[in-house]
């Protein structure tokens, strides 16, 4: 099965360099999502969301201009395809936990 989304960006969020530029981006917002503040909402945010996307510009990922202060909510409608992949894989886990639903596997064998 194949996935939407193949990254190698974990090890990246995971880095200090990417550390240290969310922290100063939150800081630098309050801590507040952006674009709530736009619509005259004050909301809070620990996330930090990339303007560009990795995947679309590489060189920007740790510029702090490329970089906002976002709350799930927000951040949830920029990526709905995400959500969206979320909900039916979730849909489909519990699916599988009902004792009234038969799971047909695929057959391991190799022929």
């Amino acid at each position: 099965m194949s996935r939407r989304y193949q990254t190698d960006n974990n090890s990246f969020y995971h880095s200090q360099a990417w550390q240290a530029v969310r922290e100063q981006v939150l800081a630098r917002d309050g801590y507040r999502c952006q674009v709530c503040k736009r619509a005259g909402r004050l909301t809070p945010a620990t996330t930090v969301h990339h303007l560009k996307s990795v995947r679309q510009a590489p060189g920007l990922k740790l510029d702090p201009a490329n970089l906002e202060t976002i709350c799930k909510a927000c951040h949830n409608q920029e990526h709905a395809e995400k959500a969206q992949a979320l909900k039916t894989k979730q849909s489909k886990l519990k699916a599988s936990k009902r004792h009234d639903v038969k799971v047909i596997k695929a057959n391991p064998e190799i022929w």
